[in-house]
């Protein structure tokens, strides 16, 4: 509830905001209307309005969705009169519409092809000699092309039909928004000045895909089959949709098949047609153009042009899965920062690609995105704009290209500050803790072919100084040696699981344990644990400090020999990437660990081979079970080892493990 007195000020600063957009949304459109349009006063109307008019609406505590949409609406209509004084794309949408409906594909033919040629009217003649890069065929997606094509069939060269559509979107984008967030935060969005200019006054389609993914993630929840083909559709309007389409893994298979199934869909018919709908084009604008880069500067200056591109689209990747992998639930996922790294590490950025991630930002607690929407319009300094002998025709003067990357460094610089200094819930160690008074051990012993060795484990394990003798428990996963015998001659229960896999004879040992079972033990069959070693992993679960207890050979103690490279390596990529992912830190994947049966049954383990451990790792993190580690030894094994013994085995075991690890990032 806010205050009378915060209320009545923060009603001033919201009059002060609407207000003020509509001042700087009138005075670009006038500005642009002059057959000389100043450009220092048009990029300073819109960086100063678009800072004014944020400023104001962070201070605005309360706004009411009637009012958003009002001011926004009016705010839309103003700056439809308005003139794409500093801006040429639109020649290219108008030209990609009417080939659409003159030849059924505005894809193949580039523009230049046609010059000379008798075209139907004047006005399409004067469009063609607009379009900007004219020697290449379009780059824009098929969803884009329909609507360049129904502007053209209603308006013809008059861009007041793509000013008209777009701005329709602006605004349906708007209403969701105002579902997506409060409606002072939905007001970051609607009334900027900057997408404001560059949708409808500089006529870019971006708020299509914007509108398309807002309208994906509001049904996900409820609808995802809708919430797949909206995303498709996305991706068709504008390729860089893709950056997201990890989330479709959270919102289930339907999602990511209609998905795949719409994107498929919308460009068959073109690439049926023989065209490249779009991707030579493409691969030229990722190759080649360089514009207004922000951190690609620092690649392009140390590495040569092409190992600058590969090494900044390998980097952003690999960010763009790490910020997915983390991401816990889809409500939370950093769409803002997702986008923001694309722009951080392209080498062409203009203004327009704010339109992104802007609509996503408002509910996040970041100052940069707003602060970029006035730093941008900067990059309008070009030679071309400012009529500048020095300056290349689309080069950025670097006094503006330096203003831009100071000022959304120092917004970055103070988002991570602010950040850093939000004190994190620490939580109480000994809180849940409760001891086990009486317990009540099962041992699981998972086991193939290991008739040399499991008789001197078993009798190992029980000759413990146990309080209570422990129930042994081999699972037998389909020995065709004296396992089995052995083992019962040694003491054990046997159980068989014809089913091969490590998880699946796991699976059958506990489908045996007794009622009275409290907590698990597992270990290898093969002697390289240490049996004598058992009680330090079980000694955490009875005192109560602990839920899961692993072995960790990586701080113990390892026979020469004992384990592999491979499998040392694996342990380390494994146990790195849960840390970076979940931010748990652990040392090794060993079998020899312990766990409580009531933390065991929060688990729901359903890996029936090498994801096992791994699976119940991260789970264990998921459910922010305590885990500990206890140092432990490691012997060479008896006999061959089914996995690390072979190139096969080791294949399969490190692609499970990676598999798991990637399913319970991105599909939980």
């Amino acid at each position: 509830m806010v205050p009378a007195g915060q209320r009545a000020m923060s009603d001033v600063y919201a009059k002060i905001a609407a207000v003020a957009a509509m001042a700087v949304t009138a005075a670009l459109v006038l500005l642009s209307r002059n057959a000389e349009p100043n450009i220092i006063a048009y990029v300073a109307a819109l960086s100063l309005g678009s800072a004014a008019i944020v400023a104001c609406l962070f201070w605005t505590k309360s706004l009411s969705a009637r009012m958003l949409f009002a001011v926004a609406a009016l705010l839309h209509i103003i700056a439809i009169f308005g003139v794409a004084a500093f801006e040429d794309d639109y020649f290219r949408f108008i030209w990609d519409g009417s080939q659409f409906l003159a030849t059924g594909t505005p894809y193949g033919a580039a523009p230049a092809e046609f010059y000379g040629a008798a075209l139907p009217s004047g006005g399409l003649a004067l469009t063609l000699d607009g379009v900007n890069n004219p020697h290449l065929p379009t780059i824009y997606g098929p969803i884009l092309q329909f609507i360049f094509a129904v502007a053209y069939a209603i308006a013809g060269t008059d861009p007041m039909g793509l000013r008209v559509i777009f701005a329709a979107a602006n605004l349906v984008l708007i209403a969701m928004l105002a579902r997506w967030a409060t409606p002072e935060r939905a007001a970051l969005y609607a009334w900027c000045p900057l997408p404001i200019a560059e949708i409808i006054i500089h006529v870019h389609p971006d708020g299509i895909m914007a509108m398309l993914l807002m309208a994906g993630l509001l049904l996900a929840r409820r609808y995802p089959l809708a919430a797949g083909i909206l995303f498709g559709l996305a991706a068709g309007a504008k390729i860089v949709a893709l950056a997201l389409w990890p989330l479709l893994l959270r919102m289930g298979p339907r999602a990511w098949m209609a998905a795949t199934a719409t994107l498929a869909a919308i460009y068959a018919p073109f690439l049926w047609q023989g065209g490249d709908a779009g991707f030579g084009s493409t691969g030229v604008f990722a190759g080649q153009w360089y514009y207004n880069p922000l951190g690609f500067a620092l690649f392009d200056r140390l590495l040569p042009p092409g190992a600058a591109r590969l090494c900044a689209a390998l980097i952003g990747l690999g960010a763009i899965f790490f910020l997915h992998a983390r991401t816990r639930k889809l409500n939370d996922a950093p769409i803002t920062i997702i986008f923001g790294v694309i722009l951080l590490l392209a080498p062409a950025v203009n203004a327009w690609y704010l339109i992104w991630l802007l609509p996503f930002a408002v509910k996040d607690r970041m100052i940069w995105p707003f602060v970029a929407a006035a730093a941008l319009p900067l990059s309008y300094f070009t030679g071309l704009n400012t009529g500048s002998d020095i300056l290349l025709d689309y080069e950025v003067h670097p006094a503006a290209w330096m203003a831009e990357l100071i000022l959304i460094g120092l917004a970055i610089g103070w988002d991570w500050t602010r950040r850093r200094q939000i004190p994190k819930a620490v939580s109480d160690p000994a809180a849940g803790a409760t001891p086990i008074l009486h317990p009540r051990i099962s041992v699981i012993i998972p086991a193939l072919n290991e008739e040399a060795s499991i008789g001197s484990v078993v009798r190992g394990i029980k000759q413990q100084n146990w309080s209570s003798e422990p129930e042994v428990i081999v699972a037998d996963n389909g020995s065709t040696d004296g396992t089995m015998v052995a083992a019962l001659a040694a003491g054990a229960m046997t159980i068989g699981e014809d089913q091969r896999g490590y998880g699946a004879a796991c699976l059958a040992g506990i489908s045996a344990i007794s009622p009275k079972t409290n907590i698990i033990l597992f270990m290898d069959g093969d002697g390289a644990d240490i049996p004598e070693e058992a009680a330090s992993l079980i000694a955490p679960l009875i005192a109560g400090t602990a839920d899961l207890v692993i072995g960790s050979r990586a701080l113990g103690r390892v026979e020469q020999g004992a384990m592999t490279v491979p499998q040392k390596f694996g342990n380390w990529l494994a146990t790195r990437l849960v840390k970076a992912i979940w931010g748990v830190g652990m040392t090794d994947l060993g079998p020899f660990r312990a766990i409580r049966w009531d933390s065991y049954e929060r688990l729901a383990m359903a890996d029936r081979d090498f994801g096992w451990t791994i699976e119940m790792q991260v789970k264990a993190v998921q459910q922010n079970l305590r885990i500990t580690e206890r140092p432990v030894g490691y012997r060479r094994r008896i006999g061959i080892s089914k996995i690390s013994g072979t190139l096969r085995g080791v294949l399969l075991a490190g692609n499970k493990i990676l598999y798991v690890i990637a399913r319970e990032a991105f599909c939980r």
